[in-house]
């Protein structure tokens, strides 16, 4: 199976006027199931097509095994694609599966062997000779993705699969298709507007925002580690502070004091440096934050609390979403975070209640330089 590297790879449309693809360097190993994420208009679907020889790119190389096909056809790069839209035909089972090698002229042999592979993989060998009328969503997207198998394709291109699923259905067919992937040795690459799906089933993930890669990495690393306040509020979203940098102790602690009175956080910075008083960004994700009733015993319990950063607070808002237990809570300052608990929480809190907050700030806490425009560095568009 093949690698997949990209060059420098740009799209420009309207004569140079839109850019939809910029300056794009990308590798994708063999076997790899690899996720794009991004606001609508990013260039994740751009991407895909300039890949696949659906469209050509306007600068740059595509590799594929180790040889340029930027210039070739899409049928020559051994690529098969699954979409939203299923395109299934009103024919058998076997038929749709089969119909790329019967119009490429393959022997019956050969056709035979490849569609009772596809099909046994995913699970509609007894269904062969039905014709798939009134078929649920995710029964025809299993035709779609057998078509692609028999084909012989080693690279298996994907634009929202699972959009047209019943979400329950979907929540439970990613965990099907990563394994029909990984069970036929495909490479796979994904485009989807859903997050938790990307997390959690893709080996890799990509995030884009206009035109650019700004991050691609494994989903925990993405998730625990982003590189930006966009990447980071993308991925499952962030409570933000504002702040300053207090006090430095060489080479990689940072004391980081919140605005207008807010607490203090110790924080850990080792792949960014920061000066004294250089104003910053805190994240923190809403599963991170601690909550305690004020009269909570901290010295007499049994869980080591020696490092966590406390704060007091008050509960503004408290409800309940499916599984978890949500709080609004409000620092002495002003500033409001949201806090994720699973339903069954240990403490019955209140609103209006006083608490203490508290964060493993040199563990969960993210720092970022101020941006130039914080709010179009939040906007998920």
């Amino acid at each position: 199976m093949p690698d997949i590297i990209l060059k420098n790879i740009t799209k420009t449309f309207d004569e140079g006027r839109v850019i939809a693809v910029s300056d794009v360097n990308l590798t994708i190993n063999d076997g790899d199931y690899v996720f794009i994420l991004g606001p609508s208009g990013c260039g994740k679907t751009t991407l895909l097509r300039t890949i696949s020889g659906l469209i050509q790119p306007t600068f740059g190389n595509i590799l594929l095994d180790g040889k340029d096909v930027t210039d070739n056809p899409p049928q020559s790069r051994s690529i098969a694609f699954v979409f939203q839209d299923f395109n299934i035909f009103p024919i058998s089972v076997w038929e749709n599966c089969t119909y790329a090698l019967n119009v490429q002229g393959y022997d019956n042999d050969y056709i035979i062997e490849k569609g009772e592979e596809a099909l046994k993989i995913v699970g509609l060998e007894e269904r062969a000779d039905e014709i798939p009328i009134g078929w649920g969503n995710g029964d025809l997207q299993r035709i779609g993705i057998a078509r692609a198998i028999c084909s012989g394709a080693k690279i298996l291109i994907m634009d929202e699969p699972l959009g047209s699923l019943d979400p329950k259905i979907g929540a439970e067919f990613r965990w099907e298709l990563r394994n029909i992937i990984k069970d036929s040795k495909l490479t796979a690459i994904q485009v989807t507007h859903n997050q938790e799906e990307a997390m959690a089933v893709g080996d890799y993930i990509i995030v884009m925002r206009d035109g650019k890669i700004l991050q691609q990495d494994s989903p925990k690393q993405l998730y625990r580690f982003p590189n930006s306040l966009f990447v980071g509020n993308f991925l499952g979203g962030l409570n933000i502070l504002e702040g300053y940098i207090n006090h430095i102790n060489p080479p990689v602690n940072y004391t980081t004091k919140i605005r207008l009175g807010g607490p203090k956080f110790d924080i850990i910075s080792e792949k960014v440096q920061y000066e004294l008083d250089e104003n910053v960004v805190i994240a923190v994700r809403p599963e991170d934050i601690y909550v305690f009733p004020n009269e909570y015993d901290f010295d007499a319990s049994e869980t080591n609390w020696e490092e966590i950063n406390l704060f007091d607070a008050k509960i503004l808002e408290k409800f309940l979403t499916g599984k978890e237990l949500v709080f609004i809570i409000e620092l002495d300052n002003g500033d409001t975070l949201r806090v994720v608990k699973p339903e069954v929480f240990k403490y019955n809190l209140s609103v209006g209640e006083k608490i203490h907050g508290g964060i493993f700030s040199k563990h969960d806490l993210r720092i970022f330089k101020y941006p130039k425009n914080l709010q179009k560095e939040m906007d998920l568009q």
